[in-house]
Order: C-alpha cells, then structure tokens, then sequence
C-alpha cells in the first residue's frame, strides 16, 4: 500500500505532494508552521495542526505561555518569513472573514477525515498494516539519507512526457506546445513548469493548482480560464487574454503581465508580481 501524499500551501506558495515523514521534518525544521495547509486532493484544505496526521504538527508548548514566549515566538516567525522570501506585510482582519475561515477549516477537517478513513478501511487482510509500518520504514530511511535543508523537489516525482495528452496531473514540464489549440480542456494539478505556450488558444481550460512557474505564455488565449490557485512565479503573461479568468490565490510573483488583458478576471487574495496579496474580492485589477 502507498503511503499517501499531501500538498501544502502557505505564506503565498502551495508545494508538493510529500509523504508524511517529510512534513514533520519541515516542522521539525521551521520552514513549515502549523498554521500552513494540508490537502490530499489539492482541493479539500485544513492546517497541519488540525489534521492531526504529522509528528510535528503539535509545536512545543512552554509550562508558562508567558509574553515574553510569545514575543520571541513572533519575532522568530518574522525573521523566517525575511529569510524565506515570505509575503511581507500583515493582511488585516476581519472578523466575519475569520469565522467563515473557522467553518470552512471545519467543513475541510470533516472532508479530510473521511478521506482518511477511507484510506484506512482499504485494508484486504491483516498482512497489510504490517507491510505498511515497513513501507513507512524504508521511505523514512530514505528520506533520512537525502534529506537536505531543502524541501524535497515535485519534480523528481514524475518525468515529463511532452506527447502525452494534457489532462489532470500531466507533467509537460519544459515542452514546446506553441500554439496549442485546446478550448476547455481540464488539466487541474498539470506540471507545466517552464511549458513553452505562446500564442496558445486555451479559453475555459481548467488549470486550477496547476505548477506554472516559468511558463512561456504570451499572447496566449486563456479568457474565462480557471486558474485557482495556480502558481504563476516568474512566468511570462505579456499579451495574454486572461478576461474573465479566476486567479484568486494564484501566484504571481516576478510574473510579466505587460499589455495582459485582465478585464473581469478574479483576483481575490492573489499574489501580485510585487509581492502584494490582492484584497478579498479583487478584480481586473490589484488594489
């Protein structure tokens, strides 16, 4: 039985998939908190914390929360985010925003545990479990002998195949596909990383979560596209056709949006080429 694998998402950026082990060496190591994101699906979300799944997702507690504690707490947290190229910038709060957040970390914490245990009841016979507790056992071994500082890279999960159709998941990581002509397609958690698409005629794709870093993209047809959550960082959008599109949470640092046309495009708590995360409800344009 494989182990599953989670996705993570956090401070503008959604990583992954990992094993569990490598999560809780991330916490371990302070390039996580609890507060980021876990999904299986990369659609159902919940904090590390809540899903209760990793080693390290319950951070130390001191015997007395005193102020002091929870100055040097901060203070560690900002020095991170500083060194780690973090959203800089405290996003101010709202309270009904908040408790809506509490319910959908509530409504996503049910979904998640149904998944899990499914997950768990797929069991077929008693040997099972057991096989399990060694697959865990070889691939922390392993990961424990490559481990570096680093978060493990997606890429190493999958090889590209550029003559392989788009669909969900796909890897066209640095493909030439200029000029593709594929209204509609569905192409949800695609690895198209550095993906050569200029001129490309995508209307109504949905590329929600898809990894676009470093894509090629210009004059790119993409009206109506759903981008959810995509990243975007360092890609080239200059003459784009993005109107109507749904960017909210997407990435878009360092990206080129010269002459890109984004008309009605939902920008809702997206991460501008700046570094700005766009206001709730945002469109055509980053307030």
């Amino acid at each position: 039985m494989t182990q599953s694998l989670w996705y993570l998402r956090g401070d503008g950026k959604m990583l992954g998939p990992f094993p569990a082990p490598q999560i809780a060496e991330l916490l371990e190591a302070g390039e996580v908190t609890p507060e980021w994101e876990v999904s299986l699906n990369g659609q159902d979300w919940l904090s590390i914390a809540d899903s209760g799944q990793f080693e390290a997702a319950q951070p130390f507690q001191p015997a007395e929360d005193s102020a002091n504690w929870r100055e040097e707490r901060h203070k560690a947290r900002q020095r991170w985010l500083a060194e780690n190229g973090g959203v800089e910038g405290a996003v101010p709060r709202d309270a009904a925003a908040d408790e809506q957040t509490r319910q959908a970390i509530a409504r996503d914490a049910l979904r998640t545990d149904a998944l899990v245990r499914e997950a768990q009841v797929t069991r077929l016979n008693p040997l099972i479990p057991l096989l399990a507790i060694l697959a865990l056992l070889v691939v922390g071994y392993l990961v424990w002998q490559g481990q570096t500082k680093r978060p493990i890279d997606p890429e190493i999960s999958s090889r590209p195949d550029c003559a392989a159709p788009l669909g969900p998941a796909s890897n066209w990581s640095h493909c030439d596909k200029r000029g593709l002509v594929l209204g509609g397609v569905v192409a949800r958690n695609a690895r198209l990383e550095k993906v050569r698409l200029d001129d490309a005629q995508l209307p109504g794709a949905d590329l929600a979560y898809a990894f676009l870093a470093g894509a090629s993209l210009r004059n790119a047809q993409l009206g109506r596209a759903n981008l959810l959550a995509a990243d975007l960082t360092g890609a080239t959008l200059a003459g784009a056709d993005l109107s109507g599109a749904n960017l909210e949470y997407a990435v878009l640092k360092d990206a080129d949006l010269t002459g890109t046309r984004l008309e009605g495009a939902r920008l809702g708590k997206a991460t501008w080429p700046d570094g700005r995360v766009c206001a709730e409800g945002a469109v055509g344009a980053c307030p």
